[in-house]
């Protein structure tokens, strides 16, 4: 059930990013729904977060939360392709990293107490050092 709600967040997600110009709120548009989601039972989206990434890929809803989480890397490096600075290769890369911000950020203990709009801000501080200026 996990993986459907994230499928739909990523979607949501991406509708809002076609329609925000500047790459990092686009990047954040697509985050935003995500974190939503994960925090509407925030020990359950912990708890995804961690099999997503530590649970066996060839386990068919392991794999398909990593299909999920590859869709989103996609989605944020042709949000960052944007930018004529930032390579197809380096956008690639970008979009590995801002995934992995976002997960740990979502998964980690000492965020359990942060609102959702808390943790994006967290996540926006995080990631937009890692844009051209």
């Amino acid at each position: 059930m996990q993986n459907v709600k994230y499928a739909a967040a990523l979607e949501r997600g991406r509708a809002d990013a076609e329609t925000t110009p500047d790459v990092l709120d686009a990047m954040l548009a697509i985050i935003r729904p995500i974190v939503e989601c994960n925090r509407t039972q925030i020990d359950n989206g912990r708890t995804y977060m961690r099999e997503a990434v530590f649970g066996d890929p060839e386990e068919p809803r392991h794999g398909e939360a990593l299909a999920i989480a590859a869709q989103a890397e996609e989605a944020i490096a042709a949000v960052l392709r944007r930018d004529e600075r930032v390579t197809q290769s380096d956008a690639a890369t970008l979009a590995h990293i801002v995934s992995a911000v976002m997960f740990l950020s979502m998964a980690a203990s000492v965020n359990i107490a942060l609102s959702v709009e808390e943790l994006v801000q967290d996540i926006r501080g995080q990631v937009s050092v890692l844009l051209p200026r």
